[in-house]
């Protein structure tokens, strides 16, 4: 299986840029494309999605363990031709001074090549000197190729040169390209389904790439990735037993408004046996039919207060549902949609789904940012008491209900989080079922349990 990673020298070095025109390149070559973003980010998967074809894949070391990590790629890479992974920060940035989820640790542990995406704006000598400095940090660094971005033409013989005194691949330098650039708003660039012009963006960028990257050199560089395919992993259930979703129909709300999930996550419950209907609070009036099971994904229900209010149907549905029992897991975006209303940016407030009788208010600043570690202070949805399980939380909005199901930990300071009744769990921080199975299997069961007494009824 041929892959490897695009990873930068820090935040805003233009990964995300060159991994989309890559990916484009070698989907225009007519090559089937696995793509993964390395941490928690929702957003940039969703261009390496639309360029695909295909869902893109998160793979996390602070959710994940080595194994888990091996199984998830090599798994959701076996179809393809070749497999791109996005960074995450720079290199060797991972939780706090630590290697544990950063891009390097990442590469290790999955024996992945990397190209280094150098930021060259304002420098020309010193390239050198921060190209020695990645490489020779670790010596395990993986570091095989660079990709200058914005770097003057002329001083591009002399990186290849330095390059080749170094034993690693110079593979071209990307211009700036400001017809196909890709805005930001608060929690990170905007998503790929908000930009009209998005496919000839697209196109512009692998044009670009073509002219002044060499792919041909990219896809050799690839060839030495670590074979994963002779690896043993662990069931995720004994396959002697029923199979826990079996007949299991969960609907999922996905739109502009709710559109941040780990894709891992839904396939796992496929996996499990259940179905997916996915829905659209902005635009359905009603969830979709015979469903047991209910998930509202983070997103920008702020950004669409209004068209949401407007779908009142929708609304009463999910109120009368929840409140009726259905088993429903709500994170961030999802867990404000349930709220009497919410406060957007500029100030206006929107009507909700009224599940929970509070307001939620947007601020200016991050309220919590990065990894968390919850401890369950009651058994819940998801686990039993007790239990602690990782997450991430990244949000500028603030909830006055009273939070009480985990206690949520970080840097040596603590909070609580979640909402929870014997059949919701509603909340801020994002989690990942792959941080433990249990997790999926505990919802599964909670749906599989209200599907039989609905029957009995």
């Amino acid at each position: 299986m041929r892959r490897f990673m695009i990873a930068g020298t820090s935040g805003g070095s233009g990964k995300t840029t060159i991994t989309c025109a890559i990916l484009q390149a070698l989907v225009n070559r007519g090559m089937k494309a696995a793509s993964f973003k390395c941490g928690p980010d929702y957003i940039d998967p969703m261009f390496h999605s639309r360029i695909i074809g295909a869902r893109s894949r998160n793979l996390d070391g602070y959710f994940m363990d080595r194994d888990t990590l091996c199984r998830l790629l090599d798994k959701n890479s076996r179809e393809a031709d070749v497999a791109v992974i996005e960074g995450v920060m720079g290199y060797y940035d991972g939780l706090g001074m630590e290697n544990t989820a950063s891009s390097y640790a990442l590469a290790r542990d999955t024996g992945t090549p990397v190209i280094l995406v150098v930021p060259c704006r304002g420098m020309s000598r010193s390239v050198q000197a921060l190209i020695d400095g990645f490489c020779l940090f670790e010596k395990d660094s993986n570091i095989r190729g660079v990709i200058f971005n914005q770097l003057a033409p002329a001083l591009y013989p002399a990186m290849q040169e330095y390059c080749r005194s170094r034993n690693i691949r110079a593979l071209g330098y990307f211009p700036r390209v400001e017809e196909a650039g890709l805005e930001s708003r608060h929690l990170g660039l905007v998503t790929a389904d908000e930009i009209a012009d998005i496919k000839e963006r697209l196109q512009l960028l692998a044009r670009t790439a073509e002219k002044y990257l060499d792919i041909d050199a990219v896809l050799e560089l690839a060839e030495a990735s670590l074979d994963l395919s002779a690896r043993e992993y662990q069931a995720i259930y004994n396959k002697e037993e029923k199979v826990p979703g079996a007949g299991v129909r969960i609907a999922v709300a996905r739109d502009r408004a709710f559109c941040f999930y780990y894709e891992d996550n839904l396939e796992l419950l496929r996996e499990l046996g259940c179905e997916l209907a996915e829905f659209s609070p902005l635009e359905d009036r009603a969830l979709p039919p015979d469903i047991d099971g209910l998930i509202l994904g983070g997103g920008y229900p702020e950004l669409y207060g209004s068209t949401l209010e407007k779908n009142e149907a929708m609304r009463r549905c999910v109120k009368e549902r929840i409140l009726g029992g259905l088993p429903t897991h709500a994170e961030c975006g999802g867990f404000m949609y349930l709220h009497r209303e919410i406060t957007a940016p500029d100030g206006t407030r929107s009507r909700m789904a009224g599940v929970l009788d509070a307001s939620c208010a947007f601020t200016q600043r991050l309220q919590h940012f990065g990894y968390v570690e919850l401890e369950a202070l009651k058994d819940n949805l998801l686990c039993k008491k007790g239990m602690r399980i990782r997450a991430h939380e990244f949000h500028r909005c603030v909830s006055d209900i009273a939070a009480d199901t985990f206690l949520t930990r970080k840097n040596g300071k603590e909070w609580t989080s979640f909402v929870s009744t014997d059949t919701l769990l509603a909340g801020f921080p994002h989690i990942h079922y792959y941080t433990s199975l249990q997790l999926a299997l505990s919802f599964v069961q909670k749906c599989a349990a209200y599907r039989k007494a609905k029957e009995k009824a």
